[in-house]
């Protein structure tokens, strides 16, 4: 994007763009945002100027259009201070550009095209991660081969991300069928699909899965596109979702000396209209109550989520042998194991959800200035 021509108009600036679009800044938004060394600390950052103890319309001396149209460039008049923007930035905020999602959907058709990584090559290097997390952002879902069979393999590709989250199963956690927490997690039943943490105020970003040993059968592994089936709704059914974008389900989870609660609508957007998080766990929902008729419709709305994940066309599964992981976006991906005989011992973590923004973003260089 490229800036055509800048025009003052009253307390604002009008720039026209080489799309012809013109768009109305005001100078005091522009001295607020100024980028100079006095008023935005260059390694953080942080706004350094003082805001409000600008003049109600700083007044400019010079506008120049800079680098064949690509920057424009203020110079103010009470503190010779200049102010460089790129158009891209300018034209970006004044028209609220909504970037394509950088998630595909997918169904059972993701089968024979899931990402899967050597834990080796991925562990190298910070910037050799970021083919995982361009995949985890597109899919939600990736897997990896090559896994050493400890907890310190685990450790060290969640750390790939940021700090290990703490929850009341711990941090870096391990689990086989040995009922030791109050969660079906623990035993050797099928656990249907859902998402973690709908009982925490902030649910878990990431979930990692890695098997260090499986003696026995069964135990596929089945996850679903909360995303897809959202959009899917959304299509053939408008006020069904509109329900699960507005109503608040409880949930909880409960141990001796712990009592979690929280409550998530089942699917929420982004301001830009886009999937931003999918929380739905049929298991862990607390008691509530609606109006009648809104009861009906909220029911048949949950109802239509439920079947619509477990539908193997929406499905894509496969069984964890000792070597191999499974890292997937708990904000969008539902996860699930059918029943197995045997032992079978996982272990796994949680990073947070700004984690993976902040690495993915770090690893691509952009900033708030940049992206």
């Amino acid at each position: 994007m490229h800036i055509q021509r800048v025009e003052r108009l009253n307390e604002n600036l009008l720039v026209t763009f080489s799309d012809n679009q013109t768009g109305e800044f005001s100078l005091f938004w522009l001295r607020d945002h100024s980028t100079d060394a006095t008023s935005l600390n260059t390694s953080t950052l942080q706004r350094d100027v003082e805001t409000f103890a600008l003049p109600d319309c700083p007044e400019v001396a010079n506008v120049n259009i800079g680098d064949n149209g690509a920057t424009l460039e203020l110079h103010w008049q009470d503190d010779s201070i200049s102010s460089v923007f790129a158009a891209d930035f300018l034209y970006r905020m004044a028209f609220n550009a909504v970037a394509p999602p950088a998630y595909e959907l997918w169904a059972s058709d993701l089968q024979d095209q899931i990402a899967n990584f050597d834990f080796n090559d991925v562990t190298e290097s910070s910037a050799g991660f970021l083919p995982v997390l361009d995949a985890i952002e597109k899919h939600g879902l990736v897997t990896f081969s090559g896994m050493p069979n400890d907890m310190q393999a685990t450790k060290k590709l969640l750390e790939q991300v940021g700090y290990i989250r703490e929850t009341v199963f711990g941090g870096l956690w391990d689990f086989s069928n040995n009922e030791a927490h109050s969660d079906s997690a623990y035993t050797s039943v099928g656990i249907g699909l859902h998402t973690d943490g709908t009982y925490t105020i902030d649910p878990p970003g990431l979930q990692l899965l890695h098997c260090i040993a499986f003696n026995g059968e069964g135990g596929f592994n089945q996850f679903a596109d909360g995303f897809k089936v959202a959009q899917t709704i959304k299509d053939e059914d408008p006020e069904a979702y509109q329900l699960l974008t507005q109503i608040q389900v409880p949930a909880h989870y409960l141990e001796p000396g712990i009592q979690l609660r929280a409550e998530h609508c089942v699917v929420t957007e982004n301001s830009q209209g886009q999937f931003k998080q999918i929380c739905f766990n049929n298991y862990d929902r607390s008691p509530f109550m609606l109006a009648p008729a809104q009861q009906r419709a909220f029911y048949k709305a949950y109802g239509r989520f439920q079947q619509l994940i477990n539908d193997p066309a929406f499905q894509v599964n496969f069984q964890l042998q000792p070597g191999r992981a499974v890292w997937f976006d708990n904000w969008r991906v539902m996860h699930a194991r059918t029943a197995f005989s045997g032992f079978r011992h996982l272990a796994g973590g949680y990073t947070n959800r700004e984690d993976f923004i902040s690495k993915i973003l770090t690893l691509r260089e952009q900033t708030p200035w940049q992206q």
